[in-house]
């Protein structure tokens, strides 16, 4: 099992509320780095600890890559969809607004 207690050679809060974190962390284990995608909380001595909610996977280029390709599929969708929205405005509250 990975400790999630070794430094972190890369960390980003991905979202956050007053008492849980999601992040994005990338860490080395017996020469191995990992990609990490976890829950945090803030425990009651004021420290975020991560929970056994998410997924860690080897660093490799398969993995990177189809990572990276789902993220790419995921900000097209958003963004086609922001821009039929902008376009289509009128036409889809006629549809979905009574």
């Amino acid at each position: 099992m990975i400790d999630l207690d070794t430094p972190s050679t890369y960390e980003k809060i991905i979202q956050q509320t007053e008492d849980e974190q999601v992040r994005l962390v990338i860490n080395t284990f017996r020469g191995t780095e990992y990609i990490s995608l976890r829950k945090y909380y803030l425990s009651f001595d004021e420290e975020w600890l991560p929970t056994k909610q998410g997924i860690t996977m080897p660093i490799d280029f398969d993995n990177t890559r189809n990572l990276f390709e789902g993220l790419v599929d995921i900000l097209s969708l958003a963004e086609s969809k922001s821009v039929l929205e902008e376009q289509f405005k009128d036409q889809l509250d006629q549809i979905y607004l009574p």
